[in-house]
């Protein structure tokens, strides 16, 4: 269905959950299908919040959504969705602008916000985000980027894109940065050092990355040619 948004598959690629937005504020749903479309199912009440949801199907089926609630100016509340009405916990983020990407065995959530004390610039988070744990090891990683520019390679490694400069304002203006110059960064997750392994020749503004499973190549998309490298 057109009014159908933001798909998310399931581990096994065989279910999505996605937003459906009727042009009815009451018609407004987080649901769940078979990746056909068909066996719909009603999850959530989405409403005016529609921005507030990102359908995200964790890697270990934990839960298919994630959507925030305002805390105060610099801060908001995530929860997570699951198939059944769990309760599950929630955890709090030093910003706005939630950006997210799942670690590999889904128990770890790399995310980027921003906020007043960056310059409303992206900073790049990670947090435990599976069970009991979900809170717990909130971590600064120290990179002014997107989550969106990153790709885990294995649980514990993860490679971004990292803008040289960026303008004042680049979180709440994502458009501001669309002709920076980006370099490579890899961060090792379990002791927090992060490292410049390249600077590209070109400048290139990096929209989507990957790492070959060997990790010997890593690929990327350049947002401005939106051509693919090596």
């Amino acid at each position: 269905p057109k009014h159908w948004q933001d798909f998310s598959f399931s581990p096994d690629s065989q279910r999505l959950s996605s937003k459906s937005l009727g042009l009815d504020v009451e018609n407004r749903f987080l649901v769940i299908s078979d990746s056909d479309g068909t066996k719909a199912q009603a999850l959530e009440e989405i409403g005016n919040n529609a921005d507030k949801v990102y359908p995200s199907w964790s890697p270990n089926g934990q839960s298919v959504a994630m959507f925030t609630r305002g805390l105060d100016f610099d801060r908001q509340e995530v929860f997570f969705v699951g198939l059944n009405g769990e309760n599950f916990k929630s955890t709090i983020i030093e910003g706005r602008g939630f950006k997210s990407s799942w670690s590999p065995q889904g128990d770890r959530l790399l995310y980027s916000v921003y906020s007043s004390r960056d310059d409303m610039n992206p900073s790049l988070w990670l947090v435990n985000a599976q069970g009991e744990a979900i809170g717990s090891g909130r971590t600064d990683l120290g990179l002014n980027t997107w989550a969106n520019k990153c790709t885990f390679a294995g649980n514990d490694k993860v490679y971004c894109a990292v803008p040289e400069n960026l303008p004042q304002g680049a979180g709440l203006f994502p458009e501001l940065a669309d002709s920076t110059k980006d370099d490579l960064y890899v961060i090792d997750l379990k002791t927090g050092q992060k490292k410049l392994i390249a600077v590209p020749e070109s400048s290139y503004n990096i929209s989507q990355i990957m790492v070959s499973d060997n990790q010997k190549n890593l690929y990327f998309t350049d947002k401005q040619s939106q051509k693919l490298y090596k």
